[in-house]
């Protein structure tokens, strides 16, 4: 992770990103394509990157056992006030997660911080993904190029992801 980008989160605008405002849609929309696609609770899930705990929170209101690994302390700091859910600072390249160890890997938000072609080839099967059982699944998120964008630039749409 850059410099600019732990500077960006550092200002604490992720946690009520999805919570409120416009960005509720994609909450919404993320949170009904998981729940058709996840095994039933209690299954455990793996949540890589995955921010403030937006996810983990109505994941573990379901049932589900969710660890969430995220790069950036603050992130993991507020992870960890959401009751039920292990909040851990870590990433796909380190993780304290022992391999075949969880049921689903979720990469949600890591992905669209890989700029460049080299590093989303390289992460196409990210090292979090040998934490999946056997008949487990691999759920990630990746956004358009197009649409992609850096902090502290100006999105190429109105409704683009904010950071």
């Amino acid at each position: 992770m850059t410099r600019e980008l732990l500077a960006y989160y550092a200002q604490d605008r992720e946690h009520g990103r999805l919570r409120e405002g416009r960005d509720r849609l994609e909450f919404w929309r993320t949170q009904d394509v998981l729940r058709r696609m996840l095994p039933p609770a209690p299954a455990r899930v793996l949540d890589v990157g995955g921010g403030t705990g937006a996810h983990a929170e109505w994941l573990a209101a379901d049932g589900y056992e969710v660890e969430l690994l995220d790069p950036v302390p603050l992130h993991v700091e507020r992870a960890a006030e959401v009751t039920e859910v292990t909040a851990r600072l870590g990433d796909t390249r380190r993780s304290p997660v022992p391999d075949a160890s969880v049921d689903t890997v979720l990469l949600l938000g890591p992905l669209y911080h890989l700029a460049e072609r080299a590093g989303r080839v390289r992460r196409r099967r990210p090292s979090r993904g040998r934490a999946v059982r056997a008949g487990g699944r691999l759920l990630a998120v990746r956004r358009r190029r197009r649409l992609a964008r850096r902090p502290g630039t100006r999105s190429p749409r109105p409704n683009a992801h904010q950071g």
